[in-house]
């Protein structure tokens, strides 16, 4: 009952998580991955390969990349190409960490 009250809780703020943070780009390959990552999280924690602490974990993660892209888009400019693919190393990295995580 404890388990599935977490992974209840857990699922609800995936859900509702998305919408409260900004996107690190605002189109185009970036901001696919990172919508590809979000939903790669709600489906682990939806059928039970990722727990809710792991969930907890990727979420801060990504919360953390989307801060880093707000902070490198308001230095002027908008993104440069070296930004961009600073972000998507670091998605990369994300995306093998949800890989782990739901397949360990």
């Amino acid at each position: 009952m404890k388990l599935q009250l977490i992974t209840a809780l857990a699922l609800a703020t995936l859900v509702a998580a998305p919408a409260a943070v900004v996107t690190p780009a605002s189109a185009g390959p970036l901001k696919d991955a990172w919508v590809r990552q979000q939903k790669s999280i709600i489906n682990g924690v939806s059928n039970g390969t990722i727990s809710a602490g792991e969930a907890a974990r990727l979420e801060n993660r990504e919360a953390s990349i989307a801060h880093q892209a707000a902070v490198l888009r308001s230095t002027g400019g908008g993104l440069s190409p070296l930004e961009k693919v600073y972000l998507g190393t670091q998605l990369v990295g994300a995306r093998g960490a949800i890989f782990y995580h739901k397949h360990n």
